[in-house]
């Protein structure tokens, strides 16, 4: 009774003031903004504070009345017409509104007034306000009054139409909401009164109600004519409302027969007597916006109510619509929209397979027509539309027109419209889609025919039309061909010319391709570029090209598939006939090129026939890669000029290996091994790359050409091709290894020709080097390693190409002699590796050199090595074990050194991926001598931290990283009994890191091994991976360098490795239960946040309220409470504390005893100056009321007796919640 009359005697102080504010406007020299201002302070209290109350005594009458006198107030401000004020003023209607929003219904047809008055500036807060009316309108079911009083002020109004559809009652957003409303709180009966509040808006608009009558009494005539200048703005604001109204309707069965007559209604009063008048001699304006609201209405109805097509669809209609000729842009749109709808409609209940020479469909096809005669092309490609009515204008009515025709009606248009027609519209379609395609469509915010068009071809529609489809490439082909139509032909020197223009055509098709065959004939060494090409023509057809990297090769058929990829392959054999006259020019051709060959990867994986053309004949491929050194000329003449033209080239190389090895890899799988096409065909093939191979072997004394990179590169893909074959057949006994069968004997031919050159060139090159390292032995001059550099620089080819000819010999089984001949090249290469590189890293340490050229030495000798060992491998040699702990510890060094320098550079990822190949290779017991190699180096480093480097810790962390993230399954269960001795080792290096980025990784060793199968932990193994944790946080604990960012990197892995801890090694955490909470406890305080007045006397109350309290490191390094992200990470650990499983049951209970402890520490971070924010809190929420569910009656006066009155006061809010959140809500 006592809290009601405080309530009561507030409301009366702040309604008291606001009264002094209101009497003392007449006699206040104050500005009206600052009074607004005031008022508007005084109504948020009364908001904020629930102070009004509504009831029927004087008191709330006399609160009604001030109400009631603001608002006059604002109307009366409002009329003056200062800008500034609308602000304050539509505020503090939202505020009245929330107040009591019966006093504001009094005066809302003002507000609309203040609200369509309103500036740019307010149109935030005018948003807001019109989202507020139309929830308070909605809940009390006075959808009617808010129409009414809305129809109301528009009708009066003096504004013109775009300025009232402009505003921000007609804003999307409003309207959508104003649609949701309606939907959801509208019934059908308050509806049909609602109908008729438009409908008689309608009947009454000036031009209709000329008609409607005799119209006999001329003064009556004139009266109307005059309202027809004050009235006629209504018809579009009108009909947007009343279309979204209808549209959004939920039309119930019960009244379905109802809303059904209100509709018909609505056609034989107003839009059948509009659209059959004959409004010559009129005014046009008038007409035009009658025209456009019947249309628009006819077509929203026909959208809602399936019974009034059905009565409303005769002939004499359609006749109606396919005579009428309008001008106004709008009422076109729409009279497409309702041809179009009609059209589908009438095929959509036609219950059989209709004839396209029946009447009524020839019918239909000519509305069609007379839609597709108002489609025009754009004047300029910058026109756009925003896709709003109030913005449609003659320039902009092709987009909105484009978008409703092959927009929202693409499927009726192209199943109905004649072949001419459907050709037109895939023609415009592609050509605006090129237009376009140079364009950043992303920033655009308005809808342009690119968009359309760009947007058409990428959605699923498009590639389902069948009508579409079928005329796509043949339209596609004729526009191409327009690009070569304008250079003169020469039927001798522009073969590929003349086939191109009549591809796609009903030709002599096997002559064709024998002309095609014999384009390609002719040597790359004989083209002399002469034929001029406009550069815009290139970029075109590069644009061209991008068109069909759209569409999946599903859309094309065979034959089509067959002509693009004829029409593709001519293009780039043609383009490199033009004469190159500048860099621009030679970067649209590499382009170009690029484009065709991709297509051409992509059109290969349709080709399985025999017959296709590409398979026709080794011409293609040899005259693809010929064409790289007749590029690669100009690519040395433009290099300086333009940087980007050798990743380009880089990309065309690329390119042009997928075509061929996708070509190669088909001839192989498709016909069988006693064709004796695919033998010949391998035979040319393999007789070209000898050629050309025999041709390096004799240079080989020579300076290397750059040439020579292209033909071991594409050797080598052969080569991997040929691998490829013999493993997917090996199992299945479709393909014998020996001598015999003619595609293998045409293949180890190659891989011995390339074999022997390639042991040439290395062992020379070697030899070289060698002896230059030799010869500056006896003086300190390093040129040497230049040389070395330059001599090395260009191998990378020649040895991946040597690794994939060593592996051959693990597919067949040769003679021991030519085993071990092998294997004494591949040992001499080997010793003169060692020289090599022990020379260069004894001078990179004298000279601390850091150059490129140092390591592009190293990267070679690094993956000579890594053939060598793979090769060993292969060969199965029985390695002894000081000869594999010496290879292993030299791999290893090697590694250390380029870790330790940046661990993301090439040579250090080379490594990286050999060390992982030996360790995957190794035998069981030679990955036992491996681990325990390891296990020695951990624990002496454990042993001797003051020795031990911060690079050898490092490296010693990611070397254990990757041994047992490579290692298989059967290989880690060799370690389980050295798991001991493993975890001691992490321990002891984690006392020696410097860098929370170290910890990270050792935490990351630790996860992989308590989540892998292969280890059974035990309850000692648990406490010394907690030991682990616990080292890397202690208080002492200094790490250089760190940031925030790193801080919670390491809490979270640290609440993965613990939630890991519980999923799967949860048994065994049993006895170490007390140190799993103690690191828990600790980690509460990463999300408190000190108050400012806590701060200012830290280090005086810091040693008053911590004395005899353990101070964690989290609570001493981080100085900003970690984010969200965190607190759920840290809330699922805690959750899963308290995972109910049958296994899981006796630890449960183990941890209720050490839950208390857990809660006492997350109360204690929101005391002692200290608060957690709302939304930390928020998220903890789950994981702390889990915790709740463990305790029971002795586990809450354990967590009372340890805390304070703020404490015990805090965990009381806490179990109320808890048990109202989650344990009565069925989640406890």
């Amino acid at each position: 009774m006592k809290y009601i009359d405080n309530k009561r005697k507030l409301e009366n102080e702040a309604f008291t003031e606001l009264n002094s504010i209101i009497q003392n406007l007449e006699s206040n020299s104050e500005n009206s903004q600052h009074i607004l201002t005031k008022l508007t302070e005084s109504l948020e209290k009364i908001l904020n504070e629930n102070l009004y109350q509504a009831k029927n005594d004087d008191v709330s009458r006399q609160h009604g009345e001030i109400l009631k006198r603001i608002i006059s107030y604002a109307i009366s401000i409002s009329n003056l017409g200062s800008d500034d004020n609308y602000p304050l003023i539509l505020k503090l209607f939202n505020l009245l509104l929330q107040i009591e929003y019966i006093i504001v219904q009094e005066h809302i047809e003002s507000l609309w007034r203040i609200i369509l008055m309103s500036k740019v500036e307010s149109i935030d807060i005018c948003t807001e306000l019109l989202k507020r009316i139309l929830e308070v309108y909605a809940k009390s079911h006075k959808m009617d009054l808010y129409i009414k009083s809305l129809l109301s002020v528009l009708s009066n109004i003096q504004m013109d139409a775009h300025i009232i559809l402009r505003s921000p009652l007609f804003f999307t957003a409003i309207l959508d909401e104003f649609s949701i409303k309606v939907t959801s709180n509208v019934s059908t009966s308050q509806a049909i009164e609602i109908i008729a509040l438009f409908t008689s808006e309608l009947f009454s608009l000036p031009g209709f109600f000329e008609q409607s009558i005799a119209i006999n009494k001329s003064n009556k005539r004139r009266k109307l004519d005059e309202k027809n200048i004050t009235d006629m703005k209504i018809v579009d604001p009108l009909i947007l409302l009343m279309v979204k109204f209808l549209k959004a309707l939920k039309i119930s069965v019960s009244f379905k027969d109802e809303t059904d007559k209100v509709f018909q209604t609505i056609f034989d009063r107003f839009i059948h007597p509009i659209l059959s008048r004959d409004y010559s001699n009129k005014d046009e304006l008038l007409h035009e916006n009658l025209l456009y609201a019947a249309l628009n209405l006819h077509h929203v109805l026909v959208d809602i109510s399936t019974t009034y097509w059905k009565n409303v669809a005769t002939s004499h209609f359609v006749d109606i619509l396919f005579n009428a000729t309008l001008k106004c842009p709008k009422s076109i749109l729409f009279l497409n929209k309702v041809r179009l709808q009609h059209v589908y409609q009438s095929i959509s209940s036609m219950k059989y397979q209709y004839d396209m020479n029946d009447d009524s469909i020839i019918i239909l096809r000519k509305l069609i027509d007379s839609v597709l005669l108002t489609l025009k092309e754009p004047e300029s490609p910058d026109i756009t539309w925003t896709g709003k009515l109030v913005d449609l204008n003659e320039e902009n009515f092709v987009v909105a027109n484009f978008m409703i025709i092959l927009g929202d009606w693409l499927d009726v248009v192209s199943n109905m419209c004649y072949e001419h027609h459907l050709a037109l519209i895939v023609r415009f379609i592609i050509n605006w889609s090129i237009i376009y395609s140079s364009i950043d469509l992303h920033h655009l915010k308005e809808v342009s025919i690119g968009t359309l068009c760009l947007r058409h071809l990428k959605s699923a529609e498009f590639f389902e039309l069948k009508p579409l489809r079928d005329n796509f490439v043949k339209v596609y082909l004729e526009e191409i061909s327009k690009c070569f139509k304008q250079i003169e032909i020469s039927n001798e020197n522009n073969k590929e010319l003349d086939i191109i223009l009549v591809i796609g055509q009903q030709s002599d098709r096997p002559n064709m391709l024998k002309s095609v065959i014999s384009c390609f004939n002719e040597s790359v060494e004989t083209i002399n570029p002469k034929i001029c090409f406009p550069s815009t023509s290139i970029n075109k057809l590069i644009k061209y090209f991008n068109l069909l990297h759209l569409f999946p090769m599903e859309y094309f058929t065979k034959k089509e598939v067959n002509d693009l990829s004829l029409l593709i392959l001519l293009i780039d054999k043609w383009i490199s006939l033009i004469k190159v006259e500048s860099c621009d020019e030679f970067l649209d051709i590499l382009k170009c090129s690029i484009l065709c060959r991709s297509l051409m990867c992509k059109f290969i994986s349709c080709m399985n026939r025999k017959d296709d053309i590409l398979k026709k004949d080794v011409s293609f491929i040899i005259w693809w890669i010929s064409s790289i050194n007749m590029y690669q000329t100009y690519t040395v003449g433009y290099i300086n000029d333009n940087e980007t033209i050798q990743d380009l080239f880089e990309k065309f190389i690329q390119m042009t290996c997928q075509v061929f090895t996708s070509i190669i890899r088909q001839v192989l799988i498709i016909f069988q091994d006693n064709d004796d096409f695919k033998i010949d065909y391998l035979n040319k093939t393999v007789d070209y790359f000898k050629n050309l191979i025999d041709s390096i072997g004799e240079s080989s004394s020579k300076e290397k050409d750059s040439s020579s990179d292209i033909i071991w590169r594409f050797t080598s893909e052969f080569l991997k091709l040929g691998i490829e074959l013999a493993e997917s057949r090996k199992q299945s006994k479709t393909f014998q290894l020996d001598s015999d069968n003619p595609v293998w004997k045409s293949i180890i031919t190659l891989q011995s020709v390339s074999e022997k050159t390639l042991i040439k060139i290395l062992s020379n090159t070697l030899d070289k080097a060698i002896q230059e390292i030799h010869n500056s032995n006896n003086s300190d001059d390093l040129k040497w390693k230049e040389k070395l550099s330059i001599e090395f620089k260009y191998y990378n080819n020649e040895l991946k190409t040597y690794k994939i000819c060593l592996q051959y010999y693990r597919l067949f089984k040769n003679s021991e002699l030519e085993v071990m001949r092998e294997a004494s090249n591949v040992i001499s290469l080997l010793s003169k590796f060692f020289k090599i590189t022990t020379s260069m890293l004894h001078a990179s340490l004298l000279e601390k050199d850091d150059t490129l050229d140092n390591k592009v030495v190293l990267i070679r000798c690094v993956t000579l090595l890594s053939i060598v060992i793979e090769f060993i491998f292969i060969i199965n040699y029985k390695f002894n074990e000081d000869i594999l702990i010496k290879i292993f510890r030299f791999v290893c060094d090697l590694m250390k050194i380029f870790y330790n320098e940046d661990p993301n550079n090439e040579l250090s990822k080379e490594l990286d991926t050999m060390f992982n190949s030996i360790i995957s290779k190794l035998s069981n017991e030679n990955y036992n001598i491996i681990a325990d190699d390891i296990l020695n180096k951990l624990e002496i480093s454990s042993f001797s931290g003051g020795n031990n480097t911060n690079d050898n810790i490092i490296f010693l962390i990611h070397l254990t990283n990757i041994f047992l993230c490579k290692s298989s399954y059967e290989k880690l269960r060799q370690l389980e009994q050295k798991l001991p001795n493993l975890l001691c080792g992490i321990g002891g290096i984690a006392e020696l890191i410097n860098k929370v980025t170290y910890g990270i990784q050792i935490l990351q060793i630790l996860k992989f091994l308590i989540c892998h199968r292969a280890f059974s932990f035990q309850s000692m193994d648990i406490g010394l991976v907690l030991s682990t944790v616990i080292s890397l946080i202690l208080p002492k604990r200094h790490y250089e360098l760190s940031e925030e960012q790193e801080f919670k990197e390491l809490f979270e892995e640290i609440c993965y490795l613990l939630c890991d801890i519980l999923m799967h090694r949860r048994e065994q955490l049993y006895h170490s239960i007390p140190t799993f909470i103690f690191i828990l406890q600790s980690m509460f305080h990463c999300f408190k946040k000190t108050q400012k007045s806590f701060k200012n006397n830290f280090k005086e109350i810091q040693q008053k309220d911590h004395q005899g309290r353990y101070i964690s490191w989290w609570e001493s390094r981080i100085k900003k409470p970690l984010p969200i992200e965190s607190a759920k990470i840290f809330s699922r650990l805690l959750t899963t504390i308290s995972k109910k499983s049958n296994r899981s049951s006796n630890s449960n209970k183990a941890f209720s005893k050490h839950i208390p402890s857990l809660l006492a520490e997350y109360i204690y971070i929101q005391t002692k100056n200290n608060i957690l924010e709302a939304n930390i809190r928020d998220i903890l929420k789950n994981g702390i009321y889990s915790l709740l569910d463990l305790c029971g009656q002795f586990e809450r006066d354990m967590i009372m007796v340890n805390l304070d009155f703020v404490g015990k006061n805090l965990f009381k809010n806490l179990w109320t919640d808890y048990n109202k959140e989650w344990k009565y809500v069925g989640r406890g």
